[in-house]
């Protein structure tokens, strides 16, 4: 139930967006396509995206990043070799982070029941450069955060000194750049001038102004939008 509530928020949010923000003439219709699958296959019961990995060199970081400021809770440690761990953080399931604490221990015994995990797994004597999206655009784009209040995830993103990308209320411009990397149509997409203007110019479509882009300490995106449609105060 938790996550059919956070889905209907999203999607609200979404389709709210361009009554919130300067879409262009038009009603939009034919932006957002519904799906219409039928059910899944039966072999598919009981699936579920459990979490995603993010290989990094950089760990302390990543685990303060995630942990103290975004707020999820370790799990756990896998010290596989002195060389090679694996390291699962996530929020506490009884509810959004503080509804429904749950220690360590409790979260790890649930792993296999919980989403929205994340998974960083370091190689420490690696020699590889590894290369962020907003920094190389690869087949990772970004994380989605979803907050109560976006105003007010800013304010405590900066008091943080969290590098941001693209503020609340802020239309992207230009087509290089971080996000522009981290969304698959930066430099390393092609000229493509037409077609990049037009997509600037669309973007109130899906209210991406409304959004907040900050960077891990790795450089990976993460994407933050407010659990119910913001109303704009600039727009």
């Amino acid at each position: 139930m938790q996550y059919y509530r956070l889905f209907q928020g999203l999607l609200t949010f979404i389709l709210a967006s361009s009554v919130y923000s300067c879409a262009p003439s038009g009603d939009g219709d034919g932006v957002f396509v519904f799906g219409n699958d039928g059910p899944a296959p039966a072999a598919t019961l009981g699936y579920a995206i459990n979490h995603f990995g993010l290989t990094t060199t950089n760990l302390e970081n990543m685990k303060h990043f995630y942990g103290n400021i975004l707020g999820m809770r370790l799990l756990f440690d896998a010290h596989v070799t002195p060389e090679y761990s694996v390291t699962y953080l996530g929020y506490a399931q009884g509810g959004r982070n503080g509804t429904g604490f749950q220690t360590g221990p409790e979260l790890a015994a649930a792993k296999n029941n919980l989403y929205g995990l994340i998974e960083l797994v370091q190689f420490n004597v690696s020699s590889d450069h590894l290369h962020a999206s907003t920094q190389r655009s690869n087949t990772f784009s970004h994380i989605g955060l979803i907050v109560p209040d976006i105003v007010k995830a800013q304010a405590y993103l900066e008091e943080h000194n969290v590098p941001i990308i693209k503020r609340y209320e802020t239309p992207v411009t230009g087509f290089t750049g971080p996000l522009q990397n981290a969304f698959g149509i930066g430099e390393y997409a092609g000229k493509h001038t037409a077609a990049k203007e037009a997509l600037i110019k669309a973007q109130s479509l899906i209210g991406l102004e409304m959004l907040l882009m900050v960077e891990d300490p790795d450089g990976n995106m993460v994407e933050i939008q407010q659990q119910d449609p913001p109303t704009s105060s600039t727009l």
